[in-house]
């Protein structure tokens, strides 16, 4: 018994160090691979702001979540009002007058939860406002990031903007101005106003 448990444990072994040799020889492979690639680096914040429809766009989606959050912020008066006026007239309510208040003021609660998830839900209007106005632009800049990528061969384009990973980069691998060059824009640097 004593033998079929040491055979066993050996033939583990075995498995467990060919698949350690296998990752091993994988990684090299894949460690030459990425040696190879070239990077470049962008930063899409720049390029963004260097775009004026795009500060149009985000002025506009701003605008139109200002006007939503004050819709739900009027609701939620409402309600605060109906509450209060609810507790300082309860005591001489009826008990049927006080559960129609009370139900009253839950359905314009739950009104107010749905509207709220209407308008900044995932697919709410707000969503669906970005997708129209916002989503062009970065496409665009996009299509030419990836234009940019295989003019100069590069095998990866990483965002600065984005990630905060990134501890350093070579200016000279940022081609985010070569990306407003092809966008058409300045590259000229903004002057604070």
């Amino acid at each position: 018994m004593t033998l079929i448990i040491n055979n066993f444990q050996r033939s583990i072994c075995m498995i467990q160090l060919k698949t350690i040799i296998i990752l091993l020889f994988l990684s090299c492979i894949t460690g030459m691979g990425m040696a190879q690639s070239r990077y470049a680096f962008v930063n899409m914040d720049y390029i963004l702001e260097h775009i004026p429809d795009y500060a149009k766009a985000k002025q506009e989606l701003d605008e139109y979540s200002r006007k939503l959050q004050a819709d739900i912020d009027a609701l939620y008066a409402e309600i605060t009002e109906m509450r209060d006026k609810y507790n300082s007239e309860r005591v001489f309510l009826t008990p049927t007058m006080r559960e129609q208040r009370e139900k009253a003021i839950a359905e314009k609660e739950n009104k107010a939860r749905v509207l709220q998830q209407n308008y900044f839900g995932p697919n709410g209007e707000l969503f669906l406002k970005r997708e129209e106005l916002i989503k062009p632009i970065q496409d665009e800049v996009l299509d030419v990031i990836r234009d940019v990528a295989k003019e100069g061969n590069f095998g990866v384009v990483i965002d600065i903007s984005a990630d905060n990973s990134v501890i350093y980069y070579d200016p000279k691998l940022d081609k985010s101005k070569n990306v407003l060059r092809k966008l058409g824009y300045s590259t000229a640097e903004k002057s604070e106003e």
